[in-house]
């Protein structure tokens, strides 16, 4: 029963994440504290206007816009499925990855963020 429930708020989680995503694109509206506080754009910004464009089938604007768009699409949805079939087979595979790697998993998360923060604040189109 556990994990009926936690699939659940998972897929309810992200279905609401993704409305809260959309309705700040359609409307034109940063939802970025960083952006809004200090009008520098962060890791994250451009991702929606990104993923947009990818879905549109334009590849070189999404990535112009926002070069981690692909990886965390393909990221996302690895450890989406990984997650999903945890919950099925009644396994804590993902966890414990997760903990024994969790270091490096951190370094390699702060240096995709300097990467992408350097990228990002010499990135013209998020400056509108």
């Amino acid at each position: 029963m556990r994990k009926k429930y936690d699939l659940i708020k998972y897929i309810i989680l992200n279905i609401l994440i993704l409305s809260i995503i959309y309705l700040s694109y359609i409307n034109n509206f940063r939802i970025c504290l960083t952006y809004n506080l200090f009008k520098i754009p962060c890791p994250g910004c451009g991702l929606t206007t990104s993923l947009v464009s990818l879905l549109h089938g334009d590849i070189l604007k999404s990535l112009q816009y926002n070069i981690l768009t692909i990886p965390l699409i393909i990221t996302y949805a690895f450890f989406s499925f990984w997650y999903i079939l945890d919950l099925i087979r009644n396994k804590t595979t993902l966890n414990e990855f997760v903990y024994k790697n969790k270091s490096k998993l951190i370094f390699i998360c702060i240096i995709i963020f300097i990467i992408v923060s350097i990228r990002n604040i010499t990135n013209p189109l998020l400056y509108s």
